[in-house]
């Protein structure tokens, strides 16, 4: 699917840049049906993608709890799920998810180097709302990475048991405050707009 997204968003940013330059030309463009077709497929991929980085891995309707794939990832495969998590974080491996796409991965790093490195976070994060809604991302990663974070959880039998709800509460709650800070940004650029 990444490399499928990868040549989508190029595609998507070709096709922009040129539809750019063309309208200053005042050039005709002709697309054909096959390109059209490619074009509605490739949008449709990117529009899965970015709901794919809002949805939090771990959902809770009621009495019953449901995972995202990437969540069932982390359950099921032990070797992926030492893969991903460590003892301590730093910005290389945040850089390492932001190459892979791994956008959730990559918020979810920063929320463990924050509030060591508060400005630093909160400027990376923010750098990208203008691509998607960091606020919704930097929440859905906290829900898909600290329900199987080792450091505050075990599985039992394929289901998270937290033991150390402590460490969860201090993630949500950063979480929270970078989410505000998002928030002031945007109001301020709105205001700075008006």
């Amino acid at each position: 699917m990444q490399v499928r997204i990868n040549w989508a968003i190029c595609l998507w940013v070709c096709i922009v840049a040129s539809m750019s330059t063309y309208a200053q030309n005042e050039e005709k463009i002709e697309i054909t049906q096959e390109e059209l077709d490619q074009l509605a497929k490739s949008e449709a991929e990117m529009a899965s993608w970015f709901e794919d980085l809002k949805t939090p891995g771990v959902r809770v309707e009621g009495s019953n709890m449901y995972f995202s794939e990437e969540a069932q990832k982390l359950i099921k495969d032990e070797v992926y799920r030492g893969e991903t998590y460590k003892d301590a974080y730093t910005f290389l491996d945040v850089r390492e998810s932001l190459q892979k796409y791994e956008i959730q991965k990559a918020y979810y790093r920063m929320l463990t180097l924050y509030p060591e490195h508060k400005e630093e976070v909160i400027t990376y994060i923010y750098s990208y709302d203008k691509v998607f809604p960091t606020d919704e991302v930097l929440v859905s990663a906290f829900y898909t990475y600290a329900f199987f974070d080792p450091e505050i959880t075990e599985l039992t039998d394929g289901k998270p048991n937290i033991l150390r709800p402590d460490t969860f509460e201090e993630y949500l709650r950063r979480a929270r405050e970078i989410v505000s800070y998002i928030h002031y940004f945007r109001n301020e650029e709105k205001k700075g707009k008006s």
